[in-house]
């Protein structure tokens, strides 16, 4: 629902951006830091919500033709390694860099907040990719729909 929400504010700010280059000959000034700022939200929110929903990219391919069990271990390990890489990277690195961006109190000239809010979507998409890592090494879930396997004949 956020990520929805980033989006169509990033649309209608873009959309306010050409408008007012186009109709006004000159683009508001604060339209481009907004643009880029819900862009950092929409892309680490955006991959959290792929990665918990099981869209992000992967090789399925090979783990789906793998025994059961072996799948189910595989995915499990897999989803360790997001975990490890979602703490150490993410919550723990992607907070103090936000800590130590907000200590220096710079800000975005044209929308006058403080430019450590380009930060904070890291740690936040950190706690939420570790959640479902937990989720998925508790209970893998199947990602490879059976039919993708199948042969369909469309290849010569």
């Amino acid at each position: 629902m956020l990520a929805s929400s980033i989006l169509a504010l990033l649309t209608l700010d873009v959309l306010y951006g050409v408008g007012t280059r186009f109709l006004l000959g000159n683009q508001a000034r604060w339209t481009e830091e907004a643009a880029r700022l819900l862009l950092i939200w929409l892309a680490l929110l955006g991959g959290a919500v792929a990665y918990s929903q099981h869209a992000h990219l992967g090789l399925d391919l090979i783990v789906a033709r793998m025994d059961a069990g072996v799948a189910r271990f595989c995915r499990r390990f897999g989803a360790g390694f997001v975990y490890l890489f979602a703490v150490a990277v993410m919550i723990v690195g992607g907070g103090l860099l936000y800590a130590e961006r907000l200590s220096f109190a710079q800000t975005l000239p044209a929308l006058g907040i403080n430019k450590a809010w380009q930060y904070l979507p890291v740690p936040i998409s950190g706690v939420l990719i570790a959640v479902t890592a937990v989720r998925e090494m508790i209970e893998p879930k199947d990602s490879t729909p059976a039919d993708l396997l199948a042969p369909t004949g469309d290849c010569p």
